[in-house]
């Protein structure tokens, strides 16, 4: 049988079961982990994390691995890819509460690509977890607490817990997110009264939730007291109302542990600016009555803890090799982590079976995602291998270590087999070679004679063969490195190419996979661009909500607004105090924003509509720039300026006696510049009178003269109070 050799240092240490090593220095030059108290968000800082590579020389970006669940267990690492000469306050760690863990660990993927190879390095970013000094949630002396098995807790109120903010000059909102999220409540959910058996059905959620506040006494498991509580699902609410409204825990799954959590996110805002001054993810412990302390997993009796394996193939891991339980907690939250990897080759995800994998969840072990890549060398006798598990429940405990064999077997078919097949890593737009080293291939009887066929796949991108585009090659095309995929330099994460491999006789299909990762090559574009409305003569807050841009290769908070044409009627300024002076700008970031620090003001004049446009760049050198974008401003006016008397009106006029004379603009003619003349009124403050005769009591009146046919007297017309210009 043939013996496929390793011939290069790269693929060498592959061989060895790692198929992410480098001929060259490490990439990671600091790597110190980061301490964050729990429940709030840190910035990684070039003290905490930097790379041994030149900005000038290559491109360089880090890839945050996302299918390894033994990581961000507790929280989350954003962007998931950056640059390598990340910003100041660009890549942050968010705990998300949870009291179970005091450490975490985010696994990263860091590539340095040149122009003809890229380098690969994985590592892991460790993360201390600290308890927080000063919470924004206080615990009461009373903790919130299930009586038995599906009965539901005392109202949360400030006997369980208070919240510690300025209420005079901070607003305070809680947020419950769906548990699908946190996957807790773990064995139970969040209630409130359910008020649809009341006579009227329209009632809005919000008296729905205050009706429960008449609800004071537990429930248990009788199904009349089961059925008058309503589901939450997602709720965000002011603080002061979360602790009226009588919300409450249901039990739901027995048998359980005896603990379990509810999950809220806290926030503080400035009640002027509305912009977020804190933020804190809190946990809300509940005790349940009657229950037993959580125990851990164990493997399944009915799994056989072998794998037989033919030489070269991936072979899918299912549960008939491994499988855990657990009488906690439901299978599909179960998590395996590999303790002792096998010695050659390794275990892998299917959605990108060229790289390993440390970690996977049950369900994808149970939807066949998971598989073993045995090592590219043909052995004449049968290989051995010892694999260790454990399993990991949702409340984080351990299993024993489970032991799973793994069996090596020689085929002796002429069929041709995938040896080892490390798919590419690539730039945005480039180009790299498919190598022996990367794609290689057995044949027992004609390894020359094998020839690879396109037959799907190549969505983002072409082959060439020589420099030539083409889809069919053989075997000598690898070894000699002629051929090449290109990149399309569109905006994709990912491609693939399905072979067809065949010598003559035998054939089977392979999918090589290919990684992409993104280059700083497009400028950010409008989230949101709505018109902004004000009042004649107000400053106004532009809230995200309004004007907010988004970029997808590079950090939000450093989008840089350009004002091209400033607006004629106002001014942008920025303003870091609501009562503070505002200093006028001609550019602001994004985070600015965010931070609620950037204000239009109107001058004030009669002008009501206003606009001012405006680019939005990046933070790249030198930066991607957008087209100009216009945002619109209406102002609504404010009666503010008193009627003006038109020059060259006379005021003065000359009567017969017993004669009607009509009043025209010529004699009385005022303008307003905020209305129009139909709306300019007249009020009569004081009747016709003689300023000669005061006692003299016919001085005459104003009529209406609209529904008259003559100029005659006519003494039953009614005095006129008021009119129109």
């Amino acid at each position: 049988m043939e013996t496929v050799n390793a011939f290069l240092t790269w693929t060498s240490l592959v061989v060895l079961g790692n198929p992410e090593c480098l001929t060259v220095a490490q990439l990671v030059l600091v790597n110190r982990g980061i301490s964050i108290e729990r429940g709030l968000s840190v910035y990684v800082t070039e003290n905490d994390l930097q790379f041994n590579i030149s900005k000038k020389m290559d491109s360089c970006k880090v890839e945050v691995v996302l299918n390894e669940p033994v990581t961000q267990r507790v929280g989350k690492l954003t962007p998931e890819v950056f640059d390598c000469h990340f910003l100041p306050n660009e890549v942050k760690y968010v705990h998300n509460g949870c009291p179970l863990l005091k450490e975490d660990s985010v696994m990263l993927r860091v590539y340095r690509f040149t122009e003809l190879e890229t380098f690969v390095e994985k590592f892991v970013l460790h993360i201390e977890i600290r308890s927080s000094k000063s919470s924004l949630i206080q615990f009461g002396k009373i903790s919130l607490e299930v009586p038995d098995f599906f009965g539901t807790s005392q109202p949360i109120d400030r006997n369980v817990l208070t919240f510690n903010y300025n209420k005079v000059s901070k607003a305070c909102a809680v947020k419950i997110m769906p548990s699908e999220e946190l996957l807790f409540p773990a064995v139970g959910q969040i209630v409130f009264a359910d008020s649809r058996n009341q006579k009227n059905e329209d009632t809005s959620d919000y008296q729905k939730l205050q009706k429960a506040r008449e609800s004071k006494v537990s429930c248990s498991s009788n199904a009349a007291c089961y059925s008058r509580f309503e589901k939450i699902e997602l709720l965000k609410m002011s603080c002061e109302d979360f602790l009226e409204i009588g919300l409450r825990y249901q039990h739901l799954s027995p048998p359980s542990p005896d603990m379990d959590y509810i999950p809220i996110h806290v926030e503080i805002q400035g009640k002027k600016s509305r912009y977020p001054l804190q933020a804190e993810n809190v946990w809300i412990p509940v005790m349940i009555t009657g229950a037993i302390p959580n125990r851990q997993p164990q493997a399944a009796f009915m799994s056989m803890f072998i794998l037989e394996i033919d030489e070269f193939i991936l072979t899918p891991v299912t549960t008939v090799t491994l499988d855990a339980e657990d009488e906690d907690s439901p299978r599909e939250r179960l998590v395996f982590n590999i303790t002792k990897p096998p010695s050659q080759g390794y275990i892998t995800h299917l959605e990108d079976h060229s790289k390993a994998i440390t970690s996977f969840t049950w369900q994808d072990l149970y939807e066949t995602k998971i598989a073993f890549q045995p090592p590219n060398i043909s052995h004449s006798e049968r290989q051995n291998y010892e694999v260790e598990f454990q399993a990991i429940d949702s409340f984080f405990m351990n299993s024993f270590p489970i032991l799973v064999h793994f069996s090596i077997r020689g085929a002796e078919t002429n069929a041709p087999r995938v040896s080892w097949n490390m798919g590419l890593n690539l730039l945005e737009g480039q180009s790299r070679p498919i190598t022996w080293e990367i794609l290689q291939i057995v044949d027992n009887d004609n390894l020359d004679a094998v020839q690879l066929l396109v037959v799907e796949g190549l969505i983002h991108g072409w082959l060439t063969i020589q420099g030539n585009k083409g889809f069919k090659f053989g075997v000598k095309d690898l070894r000699n490195g002629v051929v090449y995929y290109h990149h399309d330099d569109s905006d994709t994460a990912s491609d693939d190419i399905v072979f067809r491999i065949f010598d003559g006789k035998h054939s089977l299909r392979h999918k090589f996979p290919i990684n992409i990762l993104p280059k700083d090559d497009s400028p950010p574009f409008l989230v949101n661009n709505l018109v902004l409305e004000l009042k004649e003569g107000e400053t106004v807050l532009i809230e995200n909500r309004i004007l907010m841009a988004s970029d997808f290769d590079s950090s939000d908070d450093y989008i840089l607004y350009t004002i091209t044409e400033p607006p004629s009627a106002g001014e942008i300024i920025k303003q870091h105090f609501p009562d503070g002076s505002g200093v006028p700008v001609m550019t602001f970031l994004q985070r600015d924003l965010f931070h609620g620090s950037v204000y239009y003001h109107h001058f004030g004049g009669e002008i009501f509509q206003d606009s001012y446009e405006f680019t939005v760049a990046d933070s790249q050198e030198p930066p991607n720039l957008s087209n100009p974008q216009i945002m619109m401003i209406y102002i609504t006016p404010v009666k503010d300026h008193l009627p003006k008397e038109v020059p060259g009106t006379i005021r003065h006029l000359a009567v017969k006696e017993a004669e009607i004379v009509p009043i025209t603009k010529d004699h009385l003619h005022f303008t307003d510049s905020e209305l129009p003349d139909n709306q300019l009124i007249y009020t009569v403050t004081k009747p016709c009178f003689s300023p000669t005769s005061p006692r003299l009591h016919d001085s005459g009146k104003l009529i209406f003269m609209d529904s008259m046919k003559s100029y005659m007297e006519n003494l039953t017309i009614p005095i006129l109070s008021s009119f129109t210009q």
